[in-house]
């Protein structure tokens, strides 16, 4: 359940289409971030 001042994503996904192949950065990510915290994705060098 959601706090005041919370910020919640459900379901999300990020596909990057180069020339015709699908690449799925993200799929079905959900999280919730409290307030007053600090929060990254990071991957492998050269993937974003």
């Amino acid at each position: 359940m959601s706090q005041a001042g919370s910020i919640s994503i459900s379901n999300i996904q990020k596909i990057y289409d180069p020339e015709g192949a699908a690449v799925h950065a993200l799929e079905n990510c959900s999280c919730e971030i409290p307030s007053g915290k600090f929060v990254a994705m990071v991957g492998p060098s050269g993937c974003g």
